[in-house]
């Protein structure tokens, strides 16, 4: 999806079974779990309407965090309509409290934004989880993490499983007639926070190399270009960069794109112009590198929610105040230096 920020980058797959029929069940009662159950179909058939939602919630602690795995053989309680548990099921089941009242959906795998193994899991996850904590600080939340980020738009936010996903680009909705159907889908489907944080995708080149005043992408065509692995190629993809027009490069660090850069074996280097400028200064080449001033992309990084969800609007103006009061105060800025550098650390320590 165009839309995506990170589109290109590999995710693992959370896998759902194709469902089933589902044995016949009522609402205010239990079930047992069969191969290729899931949760909106348990839904269907006991409601006659989707409600996996409230399911989900007064079943946390045997589903866990994604509501889209559950276990065979696993005894679902199945909430009466009036939201009250079967009598005999009412001791077991999770407190209001245990459930947060604002559920946000992330993956894995886009560093420095979002990714489980980076101090406080990424900087986007950061920025998302303090701008809650300073916007509604009497709200309780929780960010889970679900790798297959396209079931994000196409189920997760839509079944309302979740509130709201991150991070996303939004499309310029305001020019409809240029944009592509995918586009017009998250434009007529989904709303939007204000940006967090905006990435500015460059190229770097050794000095002198003829790359660093080019005026047009085509003039990379036919270049080695280094790109570090599990970083988004959808700026490359967007300017016509991927191969056969150049041979691309994906090592496991920024900083070993810069030294192959240096010892000749890649012609550019594709990284955002902060962790691109702070690489090179710890490798001491400002002097023998250069930045392409001409040509970058800039995109933006969001939180999206489902136009359809009641609490979409109160969620965005609690993100959105939030971040104004982190850029007031200096938290921002102090957040996302840190997030950079301790991208920075782990990749000198790899």
């Amino acid at each position: 999806m165009k839309y995506l920020i990170a589109a290109t980058f590999t995710l693992a797959s959370t896998a759902i079974a194709a469902p089933t029929t589902v044995q016949a069940q009522e609402a205010c009662g239990t079930y047992r779990v069969q191969i290729g159950d899931s949760l909106a179909e348990i839904s269907q058939q006991a409601y006659g309407f989707d409600n996996h939602r409230s399911i989900w919630r007064e079943n946390r602690s045997e589903i866990g965090r994604d509501p889209n795995v559950i276990r065979v053989g696993s005894v679902l309680k199945l909430p009466c309509l009036d939201g009250s548990l079967p009598s005999d099921q009412k001791e077991a089941s999770l407190k209001d409290t245990d459930t947060p009242s604002v559920s946000f959906v992330t993956a894995n795998g886009y560093l420095p934004y979002t990714d489980e193994s980076l101090d406080e899991r990424g900087l986007m996850t950061n920025l998302v989880k303090t701008a809650m904590m300073r916007g509604a600080p009497e709200k309780a939340f929780d960010i889970v993490f679900v790798n297959d980020r396209a079931a994000h738009v196409e189920s997760l936010l839509p079944r309302q499983a979740f509130d709201a996903s991150f991070p996303w680009t939004r499309p310029g909705c305001e020019t409809q007639g240029e944009l592509t159907s995918l586009e017009l889908y998250a434009c007529q489907n989904f709303v939007y926070s204000k940006p967090f944080y905006e990435i500015v995708d460059g190229f770097f080149s050794r000095t002198g190399a003829g790359y660093e005043n080019v005026v047009d992408f085509a003039a990379f065509e036919g270049a080695i270009v280094c790109r570090p692995e599990g970083y988004s190629t959808g700026h490359l993809e967007e300017n016509g960069l991927m191969p056969p027009a150049i041979k691309l490069i994906q090592p496991a660090s920024a900083h070993e794109c810069f030294e192959r850069l240096m010892r000749n074996s890649v012609d550019l280097v594709a990284l955002d112009t902060r962790t691109g400028e702070r690489v090179m200064a710890d490798l001491n080449l400002t002097y023998q590198v250069s930045e392409n001033p001409h040509l970058f992309s800039i995109q933006s990084m969001q939180v999206a929610l489902h136009r359809n969800n009641p609490a979409s609007a109160d969620i965005i103006a609690d993100l959105n105040r939030g971040l104004a009061a982190m850029l007031e105060t200096g938290e921002w800025a102090s957040i996302v230096s840190n997030g950079l550098r301790d991208q920075t650390n782990m990749e000198l320590v790899n």
